[in-house]
């Protein structure tokens, strides 16, 4: 699938980089690992801290990827990936697949997902969600992914996943909270 343009007149007085990066810093975000299969049969994957749910019906995430990436070319060339959620203490992991390197899988521990054989990576993460690609969009310098979750799962049993705040990583605090419980019944209605 190729992306779709999307047409933006954009004024020129707006922020610089360093400013924008340390306004979005401040936003504490999960860490995800997205894979796919290359025409090969070879994993390809990246680190993604632009994650997030869409829609519940029909259940659709997005990821946003750099649009130079060889990933971004091999997930679009499939039209299928997987979002890896890493769990807390998976910074190593992060820091491999945000790496240049070619060979990111090596010494990583993958399966087959069952939509697609996708690598998912089952001791790093706290969930996963293997997607078909339902649209892609250019946007700046990234491709926004659209995907729609045709499988995937969480491990309950790990406590919490992976943060990145201010370009550090942290576990994200886990209480127990009543709070939460009527938060989540509000919010749903």
């Amino acid at each position: 699938m190729s992306p779709i343009p999307l047409p933006l007149d954009l004024a020129t007085d707006l922020v610089d980089g360093p400013t924008f990066q340390s306004i979005m810093g401040a936003l504490p975000t999960g860490v995800t690992v997205v894979t796919t299969l290359g025409p090969d049969g070879e994993p390809y994957g990246l680190t993604c801290s632009a994650a997030c749910s869409v829609s519940k019906t029909p259940p659709l995430l997005l990821v946003c990827i750099q649009r130079g990436s060889r990933v971004l070319r091999a997930l679009l060339e499939r039209g299928e990936f997987v979002v890896n959620v890493l769990r807390g203490g998976g910074e190593s992991t992060s820091a491999l697949f945000a790496s240049p390197r070619d060979d990111r899988f090596r010494g990583v521990p993958w399966e087959p997902g069952r939509h697609g054989g996708l690598p998912v990576m089952p001791t790093d993460v706290v969930a996963h969600a293997e997607c078909r690609v339902a649209a892609a969009v250019d946007v700046g310098d990234h491709t926004v992914v659209i995907g729609a979750v045709a499988a995937g799962g969480t491990r309950p049993e790990v406590p919490s996943p992976l943060m990145y705040w201010r370009r550090s990583y942290a576990r994200w605090p886990v209480e127990e909270d009543s709070r939460v419980d009527a938060l989540t019944l509000a919010a749903e209605g």
